[in-house]
């Protein structure tokens, strides 16, 4: 029986019509959408890429869990929750120093044809992505004094020791934005894996000779990702010619576009890192552990949206509207992955990090959701960026953070983990139904064009 004739079918045939107009076409163009769509659509182009994309976010994802389960089990609880802080701290503070950059290359490259333009373009974002990082370094060791003071002894030593080494994050940041702008999704792919794998056998190395303690874990962790930019920017082969043009266009798509970004992505970053920080004020360092035992584990409920979403950014760039087979594949991998997942969970939380991290299956509904509904908001927010609607996406994270903010201060004192969990799902609750809002309001309104020419070149 074809999927055209499933009683199924015939049930919303005789109900559409009860319906409303609007109501009635969005339902039957969802119901028109079979298995045929999808298999043709994981066969295009977008699907090669979508796949290879989704496949490295899983295989980084199983990665990470390994990571995690060999420090969880080479740590105690207070420790690896100590560890978990201090990448919590580098995702927090590095997102200050990003200044647009990331977001506006990221669309020059989008938007360029030529190799040796793209090359140049390259080569200007790593310098100025290294420059930024310097500063970043020295942010860092100052910072450490206010952690080891405020929030718990022995990390702000760790951050000091490792600070010349953090300017890897904003060159990690422009090696994805410049993979991602360019659709080079095996690039891509291959970068997001390596890190975690130099850094497995860098822990098997410690581990072979003896203890491994917090400070040659961060350590391992920031020269893993070092090598993988060291790797990757080989890869992109920059040119280092043309340096002042170079600038001058970033510069000035900073200004017009990238600023619009930064400062949403400040004020949305913190909803990434404050809860650690919080929780582990509150309630020390412990249920930081368990409350990043859940956020690693939920993790692949987003993946396949956002490798989809990321894939078809540089298409997004000359779209109208989001094609309608993205969004259904989306849906349905966030609510039955979701399902799926946490069911699983229940047994491969304690199989990896042992049975001193069941806390974690307490928050992990929570959490899941969250993740859940974080998929469903990837395409959304993809497509805004790609067509320039910087306030928009500027507006959603003010008001988003806010209430994120408000609710963690306020509920993280009082139920610890659970009231980050909480905030975590509202937050996203929120981001979805306004990015459907700014993209039904385009739709209607008919956006500005999005930079399709290729940008001066000097």
């Amino acid at each position: 029986m074809s999927f055209a004739r499933t009683p199924l079918r015939i049930l919303f045939r005789n109900l559409l019509p009860l319906l409303p107009v609007t109501v009635e076409n969005r339902i039957r163009g969802l119901t028109m959408f079979g298995p045929v769509d999808i298999r043709s659509m994981l066969r295009s182009e977008l699907g090669r890429k979508s796949s290879i994309y989704f496949t490295a976010l899983l295989v980084n994802a199983v990665l990470g869990i390994v990571v995690y389960g060999v420090l969880a089990r080479a740590m105690d609880v207070s420790e690896f929750g100590t560890y978990t802080f201090i990448l919590a701290f580098f995702v927090f503070t590095a997102m200050f120093f990003d200044f647009g950059i990331a977001p506006a290359g990221k669309r020059i490259v989008a938007i360029t044809d030529d190799p040796g333009h793209m090359e140049r373009r390259i080569g200007a974002l790593l310098l100025l992505s290294l420059m930024v990082g310097m500063l970043y370094a020295v942010f860092v060791a100052a910072a450490s004094y206010a952690v080891e003071a405020w929030f718990h002894a022995g990390a702000g030593a760790v951050l000091l020791v490792v600070s010349p080494l953090a300017i890897v994050f904003h060159l990690q940041e422009t090696i994805l934005s410049v993979s991602q702008g360019s659709s080079r999704m095996t690039l891509l792919s291959a970068f997001l894996v390596l890190p975690r794998g130099i850094l497995i056998l860098l822990l098997i190395v410690l581990a072979a000779s003896g203890t491994i303690d917090i400070r040659l874990a961060v350590t391992a962790t920031l020269l893993a990702i070092g090598a993988a930019v060291g790797v990757a920017a080989g890869m992109l082969r920059p040119s280092f010619h043309g340096l002042r043009e170079e600038m001058r266009l970033i510069f000035r798509e900073v200004r017009e576009f990238g600023k619009e970004m930064y400062v949403g992505r400040v004020v949305d970053g913190l909803t990434s890192g404050l809860d650690k920080i919080l929780i582990s004020f509150f309630h020390g360092m412990a249920p930081v552990g368990f409350y990043s035992v859940a956020l690693t584990m939920s993790t692949p409920v987003s993946m396949f949206s956002n490798a989809v979403s990321q894939s078809a950014y540089r298409r997004f760039v000359h779209a109208e509207h989001i094609p309608r087979n993205i969004l259904l594949v989306t849906m349905l991998w966030s609510t039955i992955g979701a399902a799926l997942l946490f069911v699983a969970c229940q047994t491969l939380i304690p199989l990896f990090f042992t049975d001193r991290y069941a806390t974690a299956l307490s928050v992990l509904p929570w959490v899941m959701a969250g993740f859940a509904l974080a998929g469903l908001n990837h395409p959304f927010h993809v497509f805004l960026a790609a067509r320039r609607q910087g306030r928009a996406i500027r507006l959603m994270s003010i008001i988003c953070a806010t209430v994120n903010v408000v609710l963690n201060l306020v509920l993280i004192p009082l139920l610890g983990m659970t009231g980050a969990a909480i905030s975590f799902l509202a937050t996203y609750a929120i981001n979805m139904l306004m990015n459907v809002h700014f993209y039904r309001h385009m739709q209607l309104q008919g956006a500005a064009p999005g930079h399709t020419e290729e940008p001066a070149n000097g």
